[in-house]
């Protein structure tokens, strides 16, 4: 568990650690936010073709969760 200014094991722990500028957390963020749209496009498209709606709400959810924590490292604690 990593200790940070930002609180125990909190999400944040990217942009603590790691001391990142605003390009960088624009960079992470971006890549999160790609993720997010694959994992959706797979995982919710093949929900969807199956007739599966749990795995469907499942992928939505995560979609959910991982622009989120995409928009946590871009509008996170910095002292710029």
């Amino acid at each position: 568990m990593i200790l940070t200014r930002a609180g125990i094991g909190s999400p944040l722990f990217l942009v603590e650690v790691f001391n990142l500028n605003a390009e960088q957390r624009k960079y992470i963020a971006e890549i999160v936010k790609i993720v997010a749209i694959a994992q959706f496009g797979l995982i919710g498209y093949t929900g969807l073709v199956e007739r599966n709606p749990l795995l469907l709400v499942g992928s939505a959810l995560i979609f959910l969760n991982l622009v989120a924590y995409g928009l946590m490292i871009l509008n996170g604690d910095h002292d710029e």
